[in-house]
C-alpha cells in the first residue's frame, strides 16, 4: 500500500514531459530544468497509460495496467514559477479507494542550469471500503462478517489505517551539467505516512542524458526509503513493543523515445526488499487471505519491466496563437 510507496514520478522520467519534468508528485525521477517562458498565467495537462502503476520499487496497480490525467495551472514571474495541480491514477490497493489523486503545488526557481522545486503533496484516498487491523493474534476485516485470518508472525499482520491519505512535503533540485546531461535529487518526508502516525523519509539521486535531437533519452533513479515504527497498544499494533517497518532502496533504469506531445518510455524497476518485508511495507492483502492460512508474503515489489505512453501540452507552447 505503499503508495505508497509510494517515488519517482512513478520513476518514469519521461522526457520533457509533465510526469519527469514538472510534476512534484513522487513519481518524477527526473527533473530537468524549467525552462519558463513569457511571464503570466500557463497551463499544463496530459495523459499517460502504464502496464503497471509502480512507485518506489512497489507496484499500486496490483501489476495490472493503469492510468492518469494532470491539469497543472501555473503562474510565471521571470526566473519563477508557482503552480497548483490534481492528479489522479488508477490504482488497486488494499483499502480499495476508488483512485488515488495527488493534490499537489509549489515553487520552481531557476538559476541558470541550476533549478530547485519545493512544494507539497496530498495523496488522497477517496471511498476507502476495507481497513485491516492487528487484534491480538489475528487481523480483522472491517466491516465485520468476514473470518479472521491468522497472523503470520509478531508484526506480519496486514494494516491499513481506514483512510490512508497523507501529505508529503519536498525539495527537488537539479542541474544541467551540459545541454545532454542533468542530474538531480529528490527529498520526500512526510509527517505521518499513510496516516500511520510515524514520520518518512525518501531521498533519491537521478540522471538523464539525452542524444541530441533524435528524441531518445536514457535515465535512472537510485533512491532509499526510510519508515518509521508503529506505536505498541494501538489498533495497528496491539502488541507490546513497537513494531520498525522495513527500510529499503530502490532503483530503476529506463530508455524513453519524445516524439512531439508524445513519449514512450521502457523501464526496469526493482528494490532489496524481500517477499516478507514486502507484505510488511505494503499489507499487500494476498499474503493474509482472509480465511486462508497467512503466507506473509507479497509479490508487489519484485523486479518488473513497465512500459508507458505519455501524452503533455502547454498551452504557451502547444496551444496559443
Amino acid at each position: 500500500m505503499k503508495r505508497l510507496l509510494l517515488s519517482m514520478i512513478t520513476a518514469t522520467a519521461l522526457s520533457g514531459s509533465a510526469y519527469s519534468a514538472d510534476l512534484p508528485n513522487k513519481k518524477a525521477a527526473v527533473a530537468p530544468v524549467v525552462a519558463v517562458s513569457a511571464d503570466g498565467f500557463d497551463l499544463a495537462f496530459g495523459a499517460k497509460l502504464m502496464t503497471d502503476y509502480i512507485n518506489r520499487g512497489i507496484t499500486q496497480s496490483d501489476r495490472k495496467m493503469s492510468g492518469t490525467v494532470y491539469f497543472e495551472p501555473r503562474y510565471n514571474i521571470g526566473d519563477t514559477q508557482l503552480y497548483l495541480g490534481v492528479q489522479p491514477w488508477t490504482v488497486q490497493l488494499p483499502s480499495k479507494p476508488t483512485a488515488e489523486v495527488d493534490l499537489y503545488g509549489g515553487v520552481r526557481q531557476t538559476f541558470g542550469k541550476f533549478t530547485v522545486d519545493v512544494g507539497g503533496i496530498y495523496y488522497l484516498y477517496p471511498d476507502n471500503q476495507r481497513q485491516y487491523w492487528t487484534s491480538g493474534a489475528a487481523t480483522v476485516l472491517n466491516p465485520v462478517g468476514f473470518t479472521a485470518a491468522t497472523c503470520a508472525g509478531p508484526g506480519f499482520c496486514a494494516t491499513t489505517a481506514r483512510d490512508p491519505s497523507f501529505l508529503e512535503l519536498y525539495i527537488k533540485p537539479s542541474f544541467n551539467v551540459t545541454d545532454s546531461l542533468n542530474v538531480g535529487a529528490n527529498v520526500f518526508w512526510s509527517p505521518n505516512w499513510n496516516n500511520y502516525k510515524f514520520t518518512s523519509t525518501y531521498i533519491s539521486a537521478t540522471a538523464k542524458y539525452t542524444f541530441g535531437e533524435t528524441g531518445f533519452s536514457v535515465s535512472g533513479e537510485l533512491g532509499r526509503q526510510f519508515l518509521g515504527s508503529l506505536k505498541a497498544g494501538t489498533i495497528f499494533n496491539a502488541g507490546p513493543a513497537q513494531f520498525k517497518y522495513p527500510d529499503y532502496t530502490t532503483w530503476n533504469l529506463g530508455v524513453s523515445y519524445a516524439w512531439k506531445n508524445l513519449t514512450a518510455d521502457l523501464r526496469y524497476h526493482g528494490s532489496d526488499l524481500s517477499k516478507a518485508s514486502c507484505y510488511i511495507a505494503t499489507s499487500d492483502p494476498s499474503g493474509n487471505r482472509i480465511g486462508f492460512a497467512a503466507s506473509g508474503r507479497s509479490g508487489w515489489c519484485g523486479q518488473r519491466i513497465m512500459a508507458s505512453i505519455a501524452i503533455d501540452f502547454t498551452y504557451s507552447k502547444d496551444l496559443k496563437k
